[in-house]
């Protein structure tokens, strides 16, 4: 009998699977108990591998973090960008905001909630970079409705109401349904921004 012809293709999707079903495991785990308490064997069991096979995908903690954060950033929705720089006015340009970072953190939250970017570098460089990415994009917004300028102040208090820890602790700790939170943060960002001049409600083009 002829030997099998060796299909190296077929070999590398089989790998990327198998490396692909391990991240899933190990970011379910980590949502149920937090990615430092999670063992090497717990993610082997769970997914229904070896511990060695665990290690050859992923040789460091920072590899699999890597694969947990793409994994779970995946199936995340989107932040609407487009529409929300579109908005006509500030206050639907805040409300666009606060909807599209109001479902991030409710998908995210079960991984946040364990605070383990203040313990982990790559996930610290991480949140670090994505609030870096957020302030330019409110900045945006302020220059669109407010004029052109820096608007480095209002950009850091916007970012600072929309991220996570506020709406995690009116959410759950304050028990506010999610809806009233919205809205609270809405008053809240148009709040920092100041009165509106009826005049200049257009977003301003090319800011």
């Amino acid at each position: 009998m002829a030997p099998r012809p060796y299909n190296a293709d077929s070999r590398r999707r089989k790998q990327l699977e198998l490396r692909s079903r391990i991240a899933a495991a190990a970011a379910e785990l980590h949502a149920q108990q937090g990615g430092l308490t999670t063992s090497y064997a717990d993610i082997a069991r769970h997914a229904g591998v070896s511990l060695p096979t665990v290690y050859k995908h992923f040789p460091s903690q920072v590899e699999l973090f890597g694969a947990c954060t793409a994994h779970v950033a995946g199936r995340a929705p989107e932040l609407p960008i487009d529409e929300i720089l579109d908005a006509t006015d500030l206050r639907t340009a805040a409300e666009r905001l606060v909807a599209a970072m109001d479902a991030q953190h409710a998908h995210f939250e079960p991984w946040q909630a364990w605070r383990e970017d203040r313990l982990v570098p790559f996930l610290a460089d991480l949140q670090a970079g994505l609030r870096r990415q957020q302030t330019a994009l409110i900045a945006d917004i302020l220059s669109r409705h407010l004029g052109p300028g820096e608007h480095r102040e209002a950009a850091a208090a916007w970012e600072s109401a929309v991220s996570f820890d506020p709406w995690h602790r009116m959410v759950r700790g304050h028990e506010l349904p999610r809806p009233a939170v919205r809205r609270l943060l809405v008053q809240m960002l148009l709040a920092v921004a100041g009165p509106r001049p009826a005049a200049s409600s257009t977003p301003v083009r090319g800011a």
